[in-house]
């Protein structure tokens, strides 16, 4: 049986009881729920910025030096929740709960309460305090709420607004969004399938070395190593963004060795130590700052990061040493073709991303298909314009423009969207086998796609 917003309240309340009775000497409940109505309150969206705003106020009250027990979030009938127990005198409880409640930037819809273990309330009259202002306008919020003063488009409005300022990330809370959704990413695509050449659950496509746990194997030992790259975003705010790619290099070659040990010396993720390192120390700088992390924010910034990466990293390299066999690949393709792979992507700020993989992918989402169709018809796109090296080394000019061409035929015939066109892309994956075709570039970007994808969730 479905509960009521009614019952839902007071079986809160009496929870809250239950639980203040049983506390020791100096300890008191605390509450949190949106103050939001219904209409609004009920929402899924919300769920995730109630969790988000409580996690805030717990991280602000134990930079205050109190100390919580019983952390607990849930939704109930009458919407998102927060409890837990802390370790101080109630009264001075209330009064920092109602400064979080005015300083943080999402604040105004934030209802924190406070219980003694005598099981009464610490409500705002008991420190002094007026009542607190309606969301909408300067009155009482009780006068309004029994009035029905304001219309739901007016209360919308104004929640959108208050939403529109970026929150409050403490540094280990926006680090671990940054984190998991770079680590979450690296797992989304490989196992996303069929996809071409690619390696995923069902094929090893174009590769004799590697699989897919190879692929689980790299993802897994890569994990820590994004808050890393995050946290020196954080840490150099103030300071030029070009400054902080030197630092990003040396972490990220300690992190290829991580890779190759778990791998037993094979590249699966090298291109996305480099691009998905320098998003995440570009995501860790914006939230330092305050500023949204958006798709285009994060690539302008990752742009900003490793500005001139080309010209620093290209411009010494000579025929003799091609000659001699102490070139990469990518340096071997930039002498021939002057192809400029992923640095020359990262440094104009991932536009086949923003331009092609994003919109694809949030195109296939809105229109109903499957995270996993989403993303092949992402890859898809992403292959139409990506200067793939991968492919580049491996089938030359020729292959390039082969890819692209049947990308483009299986994209026109529909794509994972309809039957034919989901015959066209297991058919690509055959010949791309075949062929030794593998886009991996391609691949790479899919990831920082999905990436950008999972990062902007936490704005609702």
């Amino acid at each position: 049986m479905t509960q009521t917003v009614l019952d839902a309240r007071e079986d809160r309340w009496n929870r809250r009881k239950a639980l203040a009775a049983g506390l020791g000497k100096g300890w008191a409940v605390l509450s949190f729920t949106l103050r939001l109505p219904a209409f609004l309150r009920l929402k899924r969206r919300y769920e995730s910025i109630s969790e988000l705003l409580f996690d805030d106020l717990l991280v602000f009250l134990g930079g205050k030096g109190i100390e919580s027990s019983f952390r607990e979030f849930a939704v109930h009938g009458d919407g998102p929740e927060g409890t837990c127990t802390v370790r101080a005198n109630p009264l001075e409880v209330k009064k920092l709960c109602v400064e979080f409640e005015e300083s943080h930037p999402w604040g105004a819809i934030a209802d924190v309460d406070v219980m003694d273990r005598e099981q009464n309330a610490v409500g705002r009259s008991r420190i002094g305090l007026q009542p607190r202002k309606c969301l909408v306008c300067v009155s009482p919020a009780a006068v309004c709420v029994a009035g029905r003063i304001h219309s739901e488009e007016e209360i919308k409005r104004q929640v959108d607004e208050i939403l529109s300022s970026p929150p409050f990330f403490p540094p280990e809370r926006i680090i671990r969004h940054i984190s998991e959704s770079a680590g979450t990413a690296l797992l989304l695509e490989a196992a996303a399938a069929p996809k071409p050449g690619l390696v995923d659950p069902y094929s090893r496509g174009a590769h004799d070395d590697m699989d897919y746990f190879t692929f689980l194997a790299s993802a897994s030992a890569l994990a820590p190593w994004w808050g890393v790259f995050a946290r020196k975003g954080w840490n150099s705010q103030g300071k030029s963004p070009e400054s902080l790619f030197p630092e990003l290099r040396k972490a990220g070659l300690r992190a290829e060795k991580t890779m190759f040990a778990a791998t037993r010396g094979i590249n699966t993720h090298k291109g996305l130590i480099f691009s998905l390192g320098v998003l995440c120390a570009a995501a860790g700088l914006l939230a330092a700052e305050g500023r949204p992390l958006s798709a285009e924010n994060c690539t302008s910034c990752g742009a900003s990061i490793v500005k001139n990466i080309v010209e620093k990293d290209f411009s010494g390299i000579k025929q003799s040493s091609a000659d001699a066999g102490s070139l990469t690949a990518g340096e071997k393709l930039y002498l021939t073709q002057k192809a400029t792979g992923i640095r020359g992507e990262a440094e104009q700020g991932f536009p086949s991303v923003l331009h092609a993989g994003l919109p694809e992918l949030l195109s296939g989402i809105q229109a109903g298909l499957s995270l996993n169709d989403a993303m092949i018809n992402s890859l898809l796109s992403l292959m139409l314009s990506v200067e793939d090296t991968n492919i580049l080394s491996r089938g030359g000019k020729e292959g390039e423009i082969y890819v692209r061409e049947t990308a483009k035929e299986a994209l026109s015939a529909g794509g994972m969207v309809s039957e034919k066109g989901k015959e066209a892309v297991r058919k690509m994956d055959i010949l791309f086998s075949e062929k030794k075709l593998s886009p991996g570039g391609s691949a790479d970007l899919l990831a920082v796609t999905v990436y950008l994808y999972l990062l902007t969730q936490a704005s609702g």
